[in-house]
This record gives C-alpha cells, sequence and structure tokens, in this order.
C-alpha cells in the first residue's frame, strides 16, 4: 500500500496550520494595504506588499498540493514580508520610541505586526509538523 496517499493527522494539522497562515497574511495586506502609510513614510513598501501576496499564494499552493516544500517558501516568504514591513515602519518607531512628539503606535500596527509575525510562525510550525514525502520500495 502506497504511504503517501494515507492521510495523517499531522498532515491534517499542518494543513489547518498552513490555512490559518494563509488567513494572517492576508488580513497582515489588507490592514498595511488600507492603514500602511504614516506621515513618517507616505509610501508603501512594495517588498512587504509582494512578500505577503507571495506568502498567502504559496500557502494556497501548498494546501492544494499538498508538498512540504510549499510550507516552507509560504514560511520564508511571510518572513520576507514581515521583515520589510518592519522596514518600513521603522521612522514611526523611532520617533515613539524617542519620544518626539508624544505619539503612539496606532491599534492597527499592533495587529498588523501580530498578524505578521503569527502568518510567519504558524507557516514555519506547519512545515515543520508536515510529515516529508517519503519514497515507497517495493
Amino acid at each position: 500500500m502506497d504511504n503517501n496517499n494515507k492521510k495523517s493527522a499531522s498532515g491534517a494539522f499542518a494543513a489547518c496550520l498552513l490555512l490559518i497562515a494563509a488567513v494572517l497574511g492576508a488580513l497582515e495586506l489588507y490592514l498595511y494595504i488600507k492603514d500602511g502609510r504614516t506621515s513618517f513614510d507616505p509610501n508603501y513598501s512594495m517588498y512587504a506588499i509582494v512578500g505577503m501576496g507571495v506568502g498567502i499564494f504559496l500557502a494556497l499552493v501548498g494546501l492544494v498540493s499538498r508538498l512540504r516544500t510549499f510550507y516552507f517558501l509560504a514560511y520564508l516568504a511571510f518572513l520576507y514580508a514581515f521583515i520589510h514591513y518592519v522596514v518600513s515602519q521603522v521612522n514611526l518607531i523611532a520617533n515613539i520610541l524617542y519620544g518626539v512628539d508624544g505619539s503612539t503606535f496606532p491599534p492597527v500596527f499592533y495587529v498588523t505586526i501580530a498578524a505578521s509575525f503569527a502568518a510567519c510562525l504558524f507557516a514555519l510550525i506547519a512545515g515543520i509538523v508536515k510529515k516529508p514525502r517519503v519514497a515507497v520500495t517495493e
């Protein structure tokens, strides 16, 4: 019997985690496009947007194909997006940490950074939990 055709509990759990990562990536992308521009950086980071979009795409491809490689590629894309999101917001972060004008982090910043980090983390855990495909020799 071919072991690759069997459904496993860890495979279903990994797929659920990857689906959660894709949903969080979509939330992150929506929030960044909606409220990502600030007075400190009025431009979008195209690197962050592309990373988020590619992460969502790779996560959905991973769900359809069930190949472990796409799980890790989705993780890398979400990590890339997370890094570029933080870099795009560095002027806002520096202004608030130095207390230049007394402003605080907007609530959407917390939600976006949490969704970005969680998408990255869930995709990584999904890739780790997902069992690799094994060659069946007879």
